[in-house]
């Protein structure tokens, strides 16, 4: 069925939080160009907190223009690639909006990419220019000659703008001492570049940035985000009263959508003040909490329960912090309690990488736990008959769950096919997530449609796992699948058959070992079982199907 709230409903229970869809404007000028008109509304009020650095709207402005300036500078042009890989750091939406400046096109990756992971995003976007933190660059190094399209590497270190007694603890271990980056340029010199006088000219169809994202088929791919994509979540995300007052703790990673949608668009677009940690720790958050009086948290299940289960939480005082923003998982009922008992607020949703994070959600009035709410206004969902999409089920029954809105991508790059299979036409996505609709009106997610598995909140799909397994020499076969953790909600677990001259050669623990270093920490097995053989179809597919079966009645029976 598609569905919309109906009108009655929505004034009992969205209008205090919800912007009508009517009243949403949100003009013709890209999000960068709003970063612009704070810069002369909001002049000296912090719009950067990093440590206890304060960097001033204004003077966000101007480093903006002076890494645009740098860019230039490099031969970077409308429309080229930029790969930014940064945790958490000033340096981060410096890069980010000093390309979007130019008009060039920006590539958020993961700081935790390995070698193969890094060579696939640069040669499948075709970055000219890299931006990267210094302890990464032996990664790129490793893989120079096999990236032929960039041009040049930007190296900076997370401890640039960290002052010599911050306000917080800075994460240790995080910076690498004295390292050797022979033939990058240095973070200073590439500012030290003339900054440009005005902005491109931007259309709203653009292409803005290239939001990586994992698949089935195995390599991720990259949704294609037009600027109008990206201030529409901006204005979405700005829809409550008095947002130009709000503090945002960004402790979710700003390469990943739900971070950089809810703690870096939402507040450049309405002008709030982010307070930046490099690395999620409960205990800097409680601190960070307390001393800057933060109104918004965004966050993955896992983080919320470590940050109010901490022994020392009742040292800080929370009163600031309206609403517990989460998702990845469901919160354990009595974790929601404690939220409840201090006074915060709990909502939580959903999204993907190709809707620029959240397009359904709780309001923090109403939540039945393990629904992610109704549709933000503006969104059309509707839940369709898997094996006729032609047609929408009844209200109450499971099929997969399409979205129309703004924030919708207008497809995937380079993959004609895959595009065509995702995006049916009339601004629709396929998530390839079952789902349903309650008599309320709540959306609940059934199931997966695509396999997808969330570990620690990310997204990590079997055959992208099993692409990376099957270049170790050993493996013949194997199959991957998520299995049950209660922090992590999910753990991923290979299941190998060895080839005959590597049996009893290697154990399990040492392929986990080696998995460890081809691959992001959130993705790699934690657990691998050899098989003599694995499950299969009459056509010879892997039925990962049955092994989940058999992994659940294993687990029932211990």
């Amino acid at each position: 069925m598609k569905f919309k709230p109906m009108e009655r409903f929505w004034e009992k229970h969205y209008q205090d939080d919800y912007l009508r869809g009517d009243e949403v404007h949100i003009g013709r000028d890209p999000i960068v160009q709003h970063l612009v008109y704070n810069a002369y509304k909001f002049r000296d009020k912090a719009a950067i907190i990093y440590y206890g650095t304060e960097i001033t709207w204004m003077e966000f402005k101007k480093l903006v223009w002076r890494v645009a300036g740098g860019l230039q500078a490099l031969g970077v042009k409308k429309g080229d690639r930029v790969y930014l890989g940064m945790q958490n750091c000033p340096q981060f939406l410096l890069s980010y909006f000093g390309a979007q400046s130019i008009g060039a096109v920006v590539v958020p990756g993961s700081p935790m990419f390995k070698s193969g992971e890094l060579e696939y995003i640069l040669n499948d976007s075709g970055a000219k220019v890299v931006i990267i933190e210094d302890g990464l660059y032996p990664i790129f190094e490793s893989i120079r000659e096999k990236v032929p399209s960039v041009e040049a590497v930007v190296v900076t270190s997370l401890a640039e703008y960290v002052p010599a007694e911050p306000t917080i603890p800075f994460p240790q271990g995080i910076v690498p001492e004295n390292p050797s980056c022979e033939g990058a340029i240095q973070w200073n010199d590439f500012i030290n570049a003339e900054p440009i006088k005005r902005l491109a000219d931007l259309d709203l169809e653009d292409l803005a940035q290239l939001q990586y994202t994992s698949g089935t088929t195995g390599h991720p791919k990259g949704a294609m985000l037009v600027h109008r994509n990206i201030l529409w979540k901006a204005v979405v995300y700005s829809y409550n009263k008095d947002k130009v007052d709000d503090i945002h703790l960004a402790a979710l990673p700003l390469f990943h959508i739900t971070g950089m949608a809810c703690h870096m668009l939402g507040p450049v677009y309405e002008g709030g003040t982010i307070v930046i940690m490099a690395r999620f720790d409960p205990l800097a958050a409680l601190m960070a909490i307390d001393r800057y009086k933060v109104t918004n948290f965004v966050a993955i299940t896992t983080m919320n329960i470590a940050l109010i289960n901490h022994p020392e939480v009742d040292n800080y005082d929370l009163s600031s912090w309206r609403c517990a923003w989460m998702g990845g998982a469901p919160l354990p009922s009595a974790v929601q309690q404690k939220y409840l008992d201090r006074g915060i607020l709990l909502a939580e949703g959903y999204g993907m990488s190709e809707t620029v994070a959240t397009v359904c959600q709780t309001i923090p009035r109403w939540i039945k736990p393990g629904s992610i709410g109704f549709p933000f206004s503006g969104v059309d969902i509707r839940i369709v008959d898997p094996s006729d999409d032609t047609k929408d089920v009844p209200l109450g029954e499971e099929g997969e769950l399409w979205i129309r809105d703004n924030s919708v991508a207008v497809g995937y790059w380079n993959r004609p096919e895959e595009t065509a299979e995702a995006f049916p036409g009339d601004g629709w996505i396929k998530t390839g997530d079952i789902a349903r609709i309650d008599e309320d009106g709540f959306v609940w997610l059934c199931g997966r449609l695509k396999e997808l598995i969330k570990a620690s909140g990310y997204s990590v799909f079997p055959a992208e796992v099993e692409e990376y397994l099957y270049k170790h020499p050993a493996i013949a076969e194997c199959a991957v699948i998520g299995v049950p953790h209660d922090y992590r909600g999910e753990d991923v677990k290979a299941f190998v058959t060895l080839k005959p001259e590597w049996v009893g050669k290697i154990t399990e623990d040492e392929l986990v070992a080696w998995a460890r270093e081809q691959m992001a920490v959130y993705k790699y097995p934690r657990t691998i079982e050899f098989r003599d053989s694995l499950p299969k179809s009459g056509t010879g597919k892997i039925m990962r199907k049955i092994l989940r079966e058999e992994e659940a009645a294993r687990r029932s029976s211990e």
